[in-house]
């Protein structure tokens, strides 16, 4: 099974959750569960994550004000806001991507900066909770930029997932 999440305003709004909806129609698969993820992230994690053995695991979330592209992150860090996440845990977690080698760069940058926020937190416990599971889910972040239309976004990570294979996974 493969997890695709999107953070989401209480209105369903926000960027990350337009695209998740769009992605839906895009990538309609039985092996694939979409989901949103509303205020902080932690009774999702339990629920959806946490005890779950998925092969591919896809969180979509809002960019900052000034992002102009589809940002793929590569690293997590410990740290919700001014507070460790896990702790004693290391500082950094490099995230388990599967190979994403073709992209269109005018549409996709490479970023290892999440930000301190439920972006983050959802993908640090996340990532921890494979390494300490020694599980080979594959997982993806993607932050989205605010101002993009959302049917744009979601046809370029179709095809992102369609042209690396992400669904064989």
């Amino acid at each position: 099974m493969i997890l695709i999440y999107s953070f989401s305003n209480q209105w369903g709004t926000n960027v990350s959750r337009r695209v998740l909806s769009e992605l839906q129609k895009l990538l309609n698969n039985p092996k694939i569960i979409f989901l949103p993820v509303f205020f902080f992230p932690q009774a999702f994690f339990h629920k959806y994550i946490e005890h779950n053995n998925y092969s591919l695991i896809i969180g979509l979330g809002d960019g900052t004000r000034h992002l102009s592209k589809i940002k793929i992150e590569t690293q997590t860090k410990n740290a919700y806001n001014d507070q460790e996440i896990y702790p004693f845990s290391p500082i950094f977690l490099d995230l388990n991507m599967p190979a994403v080698d073709i992209y269109d760069s005018s549409y996709f940058q490479i970023g290892s900066s999440m930000g301190t926020y439920n972006c983050n937190w959802i993908a640090y416990k996340t990532q921890l909770s494979l390494n300490q599971r020694e599980l080979d889910t594959k997982h993806l972040f993607l932050h989205l930029p605010r101002q993009f239309n959302a049917s744009i976004i979601a046809n370029q990570i179709s095809q992102l997932v369609k042209d690396n294979s992400l669904l064989a996974i």
